[in-house]
């Protein structure tokens, strides 16, 4: 157990710099200039709704700090201890799963979702974006959950399996995430993408050009186009699956 009120935790944190750090995760240190560029402090206490002293923007700031150091699943035996990483959050202690979720289940993925905008519009006018060329990137995460959800496949060869849906949207020049949304398994690829575009160009502020959208063949719908086609500001480019009639059709060309 760890007190959390700001003066303990200033107190804790002040003694632990005057005992000087010591570790091999010191480098989230130089990550302090990009957030003062980005304002990330101030996002998170937006997202969070509380005041700097508090300790929940200080648990967010640990989620941001473990997925730049892609660190997942080490939380519960606090290996990231002792090594400079907690004081980078602003805190004498490496926060526990249990403290991360509660402070992720008090909040709505809407929330989420407006802090998202809102730092992808900051970094359009930092220049990050070329936004000419954009990738759609889906990924599906293995899942451990007791929820009921539909089984997929990684290909035909392997087990259905739970899966959390992920859609990403990059920018193909810079390489650079533009946005991103978290689907239940149930959810298709015509369902999400409109969502997904929608946030992109909501970033990008669209009105002078429509940029080329790249993805893959999963993405070959008529909804999806006709989505696209009437509400959106994209040109979309998707390779056609190689179907068995319609590998018949151009060979009888």
């Amino acid at each position: 157990m760890e007190l959390c009120d700001e003066r303990s935790i200033e107190g804790h944190v002040r003694q632990l710099l005057c005992d000087k750090i010591s570790g091999n995760l010191v480098g989230i240190w130089l990550l302090i200039a990009e957030h003062l560029r980005l304002g990330t402090w101030d996002l998170l206490r937006r997202w969070t709704g509380k005041e700097s002293g508090s300790v929940e923007p200080r648990v967010a700031l640990q989620l941001v700090h473990e997925a730049a150091l892609c660190i997942t699943g080490k939380r519960q035996a606090q290996t990231l201890s002792q090594q400079g990483f907690e004081v980078a959050n602003g805190l004498p202690f490496v926060a526990s799963s249990s403290a991360v979720h509660e402070l992720l289940d008090s909040h709505a993925v809407a929330e989420a979702q407006a802090i998202q905008l809102m730092l992808g519009k900051l970094r359009q006018a930092l220049g990050h974006y070329p936004g000419k060329v954009l990738a759609i990137d889906p990924h599906r995460i293995l899942s451990h959950s007791k929820r009921q959800m539909v089984r997929r496949k990684k290909d035909p060869q392997a087990l259905a399996t739970k899966q959390v849906q992920t859609f990403f949207v990059l920018d193909a020049d810079s390489q650079e995430p533009i946005c991103f949304t978290l689907g239940s398994s149930s959810r298709t690829v015509s369902q999400e993408t409109p969502e997904l575009l929608d946030m992109a160009a909501t970033i990008l502020n669209l009105k002078a050009y429509s940029p080329l959208v790249l993805a893959d063949t999963e993405h070959y719908t008529f909804d999806l186009f006709e989505h696209i086609r009437t509400q959106l500001p994209f040109d979309l480019l998707v390779p056609m699956p190689q179907r068995k009639g319609l590998i018949k059709e151009l060979q009888a060309l």
